[in-house]
């Protein structure tokens, strides 16, 4: 499946777990307040939960029982009522809901609390809006065709006014918003998922035609008030998948392509209006639950757009999505050293700013190729078109769906680069063991395609770290590179700065324009690697480890196991944990210093933009302040 991060605005990763049952179905308020229901594993009891977001997860509180049945869903409006509707047990085909409100920790449902029969069939599906609007889904008892009722809560009830049969189809999904706005989502087949645009016209839903758009099963669908689609659903058995789009008028415009983002099946999705999404889904086995939560934001643009914010913050003080040997993408033979699914357009439209590129020569008609051990990687050249791509673009770019750039394209003579997407990007290069004419074809090489955007000065007196981004970005984007080793010193060039790590030798640490505290744990535990690199932080004071006099720039947590191969059956465990554990974290530690690089394999599954974006100062609502974060 092809992946366009550009255009995606929401990046569920790999979900964490938060229970154990089947049939999970989740909604959320405006301020991030989460209602989820489901039922118990192999049995018939219904529990619910509440959650608060909290930066990019989700504190949960106690799980509650409320009720027996089967194939629970739940909505719940910013006004705090919750509408929950499910089928009995067993062989059953009656419909009920109940009407409860959020309160603290939990749902009150009432006393005694009053579930109401309301119709007969499978699977409902249940939507409200602010002015306590309801609309239901469900499919029919024996045949493939679905229904759809509406209503109005009063108090602990709905009066149900309108519905009747929409169409075809099984296993439903509704969503609707405050401007009378209804998508409906369903298998049209057994392999198919298919939609409907409706509009609420006084007590009927006026739908639109039936289109398919993608193969799959199981969908569930989210919708904002701006008219912002996500729709969730498993493809090819266990691949869960994400697709975001637009309503216009009675279709959907699509972005893009959908991505994969875990495994699991029976997902269910909600948003809010404020811009968060939660996405819960059953585990592919032993019946867990797994949650995992996205910014809406353009990760591509994301430094540009927060400049007013971000913009006087040093280099020193921000802290950058990172990705370990960036340029590992491809399949084939070179998985076995695969540590990234994006390429580096991919992975710059995501959100990342902070690269790690391990070269070496090639000897053939493309001199130099990305590598990791002895597994060969991309041609440079075809890293550095994508960079080129990315900085041309300008900001709000959207690729048409099946947009290839071609090969070999020339500008013509007198061509002026446009000023492209104002954001900074960190190319560390490692190019071990090479003769000086080899480093002289390299500089070549990335100046010819980089040159108009390399930083290549600094004020006097100045660090590159204590730049600000407004210094770096003020007329377009900024492309800092640092090289490794001796390189940089004995042939000094214009936009190639020398890198030294935090335990560099006392001289050659004096000769590095950018200094990072860069030690792996070297782990293949993820207890051992999260202890090893949290301590290290704790401990770290700002200053290289061999001559304290002098300050090292930036630290970088590197968030990475390290297996011999099969990286990506390692990462999913550290990826699913780094939003839980940076939360638990000190912004700063007690010599006053900060995390500065979130530096992970398989970038987008970390949903590493999110989580620098929180540490960056993102509110997490549109309407709260910033929360107090728990120490770890």
């Amino acid at each position: 499946m092809s992946i366009h991060a550009n255009v995606n605005p929401v990046f569920h990763g790999l979900g964490l777990q938060y229970d154990h049952g089947e049939t999970p179905a989740v909604a959320i308020t405006r301020l991030g307040r989460v209602v989820e229901v489901h039922r118990a594993e192999k049995t018939y009891p219904l529990y619910h939960r509440v959650g608060d977001l909290n930066e990019a997860t989700i504190i949960w509180k106690q799980s509650i029982r409320y009720g027996t049945g089967m194939t629970p869903h739940v909505a719940v409006n910013n006004h705090n009522v919750v509408v929950e509707v499910h089928k009995n047990e067993a062989t059953g085909r009656t419909l009920y809901y109940t009407v409860g409100r959020l309160t603290g920790d939990q749902v009150d449902w009432g006393q005694p609390r009053r579930t109401v029969r309301y119709d007969t069939g499978i699977r409902p599906s249940v939507a409200l809006d602010d002015t306590g609007v309801v609309v239901e889904v469900h499919e029919a008892q024996y045949y493939d065709d679905l229904w759809y009722k509406l209503g109005r809560v009063q108090g602990n009830e709905v009066i149900w006014e309108g519905g009747t049969k929409i169409g075809s189809g099984r296993s439903p999904g509704v969503a609707m918003n405050n401007a009378g706005v209804v998508v409906e989502v369903h298998e049209s087949s057994r392999t198919a998922i298919a939609y409907r645009v409706g509009h609420i016209v006084g007590t009927n839903i006026v739908w639109g035609r039936n289109l398919r758009i993608t193969s799959g099963r199981d969908p569930s669908v989210a919708l904002t008030d701006d008219g912002t689609v996500i729709i969730t659903y498993e493809h090819a058995r266990t691949n869960l998948c994400r697709w975001t789009g637009t309503v216009k008028g009675e279709q959907i415009e699509w972005s893009g392509e959908p991505l994969k983002f875990d495994d699991g099946e029976r997902s269910s999705v909600a948003a809010s209006s404020t811009k968060m999404s939660v996405e819960v889904h059953e585990g592919d086995i032993l019946a867990r639950l797994w949650f995992s939560t996205s910014l809406f934001t353009n990760r591509a643009s994301w430094m540009e757009d927060r400049l007013s914010t971000l913009g006087n913050t040093k280099l020193r003080d921000l802290v950058l999505p990172a990705s370990h040997d960036s340029g590992m993408y491809l399949s084939g033979i070179a998985a076995l050293g695969k540590t990234q699914q994006l390429s580096l357009y991919g992975q710059l439209t995501a959100g990342v700013r902070y690269f790690d590129l391990r070269i070496m020569g090639n000897g053939r008609s493309h001199p130099f190729v990305i590598y990791h051990g002895r597994i060969i990687g991309p041609f440079l050249s075809t890293v550095l078109q994508d960079i080129q791509r990315y900085v041309k673009e300008p900001k709000g770019h959207k690729e048409p769906k099946g947009h290839k750039e071609p090969k070999g394209r020339k500008e013509p003579k007198g061509h002026k680069e446009p000023e492209g997407r104002k954001e900074l990007i960190i190319l560390t290069l490692y190019f071990p063991q090479r003769t000086p004419a080899e480093y002289e074809l390299l500089v070549t090489q990335i100046s010819n395609a980089l040159g108009s955007w390399l930083v290549k000065s600094k004020p006097p007196g100045k660090r590159l770290a204590d730049m600000t981004l407004n210094e770096y970005v003020a007329k377009r984007p900024a492309i800092l590179i640092a090289v490794y080793d001796h390189y940089a010193v004995k042939a000094k060039h214009p936009g190639f700065w020398v890198y030294r790590r935090w335990d560099s030798g006392a001289l050659a640490a004096a000769e590095g324009d950018l200094r990072v505290f860069d030690v792996y744990s070297d782990r293949v535990s993820f207890e051992k690697m999260k202890d090893h690199q949290f301590d290290q932080f704790e401990k770290y004071n700002g200053k290289m480890k061999h001559d304290q006099s002098l300050p090292c720039d930036l630290f970088l947590l590197s968030w990475t196991l390290t297996p011999a191969t099969g990286v990506w059956f390692a990462a999913q465990l550290a990826n699913r944990r780094l939003g839980e554990y940076i939360l638990k974290t000190p912004r700063r530690n007690r010599y006053g210093q900060m995390i500065n690089l979130l530096f992970v394999d398989y970038v987008e599954y970390a949903r590493v933009t999110d989580v620098a974006l929180f540490r960056n100062g993102e509110r997490l609502t549109a309407s709260e302040p910033r929360r107090v974060k728990k120490a770890r």
